[in-house]
């Protein structure tokens, strides 16, 4: 881990345990997870991540937050006829307690740790990350390191970028293209989805994905 991945992370995470937990005490569910809206704009903004899943396996959340999507993601992919088993890495250890205070059934499937340095005790069939994760110029290599030390053989990489609404430390006015970091990062775009919000024309959440051989 370099030390711009060591600033950037020291940053978010006083960020995180200033608006996280603070919207976790008010019983803001949405705020805890890192949206803002109802519950039926954060659905539209993340279901689109199920699209990326298209068999049963192991899944992890990088950046799991309060544990609302390792809650409702299964859910979704049931729907398709999958079975993911949800698992959790959370760069705040405070944020990390209030996930397994919420979802005790997940409690011993949540770590915390830095994606950029983490050493994962098992290999998955999915993970899923955001480009808020790491600092701006590291993502592709974030995608690496998740393809090299993360996923089985076969595994599938699926990065999200958000744009406003969608995750609240966004102040873009669009989200980015994650299938420019796929390719930074040598991997082939498997696949591609997005949200956006028609009324405005902006585009609030790409999410795009790349098997691992």
């Amino acid at each position: 881990m370099t030390k711009e991945d060591e600033e950037y992370s020291a940053r978010i995470i006083g960020w995180l345990e200033k608006s996280y937990l603070a919207a976790d005490e008010r019983g803001d569910v949405l705020g805890g997870s890192g949206s803002s809206g109802d519950m039926a704009s954060w659905e539209k903004r993340r279901r689109v991540i199920a699209r990326a899943f298209d068999r049963n396996g192991a899944w992890l959340d990088v950046g799991c937050a309060n544990g609302l999507l390792m809650a409702t993601l299964p859910i979704w992919v049931a729907g398709k006829g999958f079975a993911i088993e949800a698992h959790g890495l959370e760069l705040s250890a405070r944020v990390a307690e209030r996930a397994r205070i919420r979802y005790p059934h997940f409690a011993d499937r949540i770590w915390t740790g830095n994606v950029m340095s983490f050493e994962p005790l098992i290999r998955f069939g999915f993970v899923t990350a955001i480009s808020d994760s790491v600092a701006p110029n590291r993502c592709a290599a974030m995608v690496e390191r998740i393809a090299a030390l993360y996923l089985k053989r076969g595994g599938r990489v699926i990065l999200s970028c958000y744009g406003p609404g969608g995750f609240i430390t966004s102040t873009k006015a669009s989200a980015d293209d994650p299938r420019r970091f796929i390719a930074e990062a040598g991997l082939r775009v498997a696949g591609y989805a997005e949200h956006r919000d028609e009324e405005n024309n902006l585009t609030k959440v790409r999410t795009a994905w790349a098997d691992v051989d």
